[in-house]
């Protein structure tokens, strides 16, 4: 498959027919969160600082959100009856990150299409490195109230071409996104973790139509909510800092935190050379990840700090 130049069609009234059974494209973070020692090729698109650093050598592209709003921006997508009034607020919660630190960006609708870009500015996205062994990650959480909506939207690519709703089965067809599978609970860290071949494959899934070649100078990702319960509020006087309405929520409704999005390759060179200090005990079998696995378990196993496949 030649990955930047076959054009990929998508087809989604054969959705349903070729949805994979096995697929599980979301999971409950770890408890430190992600291992960055496991992957390699990293280009980043919104990863707190503390992250980054944590990538070390191993970053390929670092577009990572720029504080001073110069390069790019995360912006809520304004009323256009009026601009001084945000359809998605910025709110403010106590969970920390899946890795256990304070940043990560939070969201609420106050109107139901309510939507946040990650837009570029004075310099052009460039996802130009990506391939088809690229992994696209996201962090997120539900940090709505119980009884809120929750089917989370997420488009990302140059014009948002791939387009992904979560809380709904793997391959199903809503419109022009496709679920991912589901993320039940509350205040919980799930990763969505999705392999780029997976989206452009014709015949799979997904099937989506996305040239990461060319740069692009408009939304790279964004993130929003579909059938969302609108939260409410009470509208102030308009904050000379942001030139838009101080906002007080008064019943919060969805609710949608965000903590990472990037895209990795596997390093399978970086998982071999921990297994020494995982296989403490003579003949234990580990996956990939460097999870313990019973004797019946089927793939690549680790095993006496030899790879094999069962």
């Amino acid at each position: 498959m030649k990955f930047f130049t076959k054009k990929m069609v998508f087809m989604a009234m054969s959705m349903f027919a070729m949805t994979s059974a096995h697929a599980q494209y979301i999971t409950e973070a770890p408890a430190n969160g992600f291992n960055f020692a496991n992957g390699k090729d990293y280009i980043v698109i919104y990863t707190p600082d503390a992250q980054v650093t944590a990538m070390g050598s191993k970053v390929l592209s670092n577009q990572n959100l720029d504080p001073n709003r110069v390069d790019n921006q995360f912006y809520y997508w304004t009323a256009q009856w009026d601009a001084k009034l945000f359809t998605l607020y910025d709110i403010e919660d106590t969970h920390n990150n899946s890795w256990g630190g304070t940043d990560k960006l939070d969201m609420t609708p106050l109107f139901d299409w309510g939507a946040g870009h990650f837009g570029a500015k004075a310099k052009a996205y460039d996802l130009s490195c990506v391939t088809e062994d690229h992994i696209l990650h996201i962090g997120f959480m539900n940090i709505g109230s119980e009884n809120a909506a929750k089917n989370f939207k997420f488009n990302f690519g140059p014009n948002t071409e791939i387009q992904l709703i979560v809380n709904k089965a793997v391959g199903q067809a809503v419109g022009n996104l496709v679920g991912v599978g589901n993320a039940p609970d509350l205040n919980k860290w799930y990763y969505l973790d999705i392999p780029i071949k997976d989206l452009l494959d014709e015949e799979g899934d997904f099937g989506f139509e996305c040239d990461f070649s060319k740069p692009t100078s408009d939304i790279i990702f964004n993130a929003g909510f579909d059938g969302a319960t609108v939260s409410k509020y009470t509208q102030g006087a308009v904050d000379p800092d942001t030139g838009m309405y101080s906002i007080t929520i008064t019943e919060k409704g969805s609710a949608l935190a965000i903590d990472g999005v990037f895209l990795y390759k596997k390093d399978v060179t970086g998982i071999k050379n921990i297994t020494p200090a995982l296989s403490h005990s003579e003949g234990a079998c580990y996956n990939l990840s460097g999870q313990r696995v019973s004797n019946d378990y089927r793939g690549m196993v680790i095993k006496d700090g030899k790879k094999f496949l069962r």
